[in-house]
């Protein structure tokens, strides 16, 4: 999930393709659309990570639910010798 989360980040710091060229948008009908894109796409990465981390929690309880369910063997019976 770390892997995951940190390249997102790097994603996220890495400039647009328009700003690494200095191109700016030509009108503010475009730079609107351009704005609408990065908010979709911020949203879907959120989602991601989210749905990542509910996966690995779902995971997580699965298996302490099965280890629960795992009753423990009753202890040995003690056995004490006649005299």
């Amino acid at each position: 999930m770390r892997a995951h989360a940190l390249l997102i980040l790097a994603l996220a710091a890495a400039p647009l393709p328009a700003l690494a060229q200095n191109q700016v948008p030509t009108n503010r009908a475009q730079q609107r659309v351009e704005g609408i894109n990065r908010s979709i796409e911020s949203g879907a990465e959120s989602r991601s990570i989210q749905q990542q981390n509910r996966f690995e929690t779902n995971q997580l309880q699965g298996q302490i639910q099965r280890q629960q369910s795992i009753a423990p063997p009753p202890p040995a019976p003690i056995v004490v010798p006649h005299r």
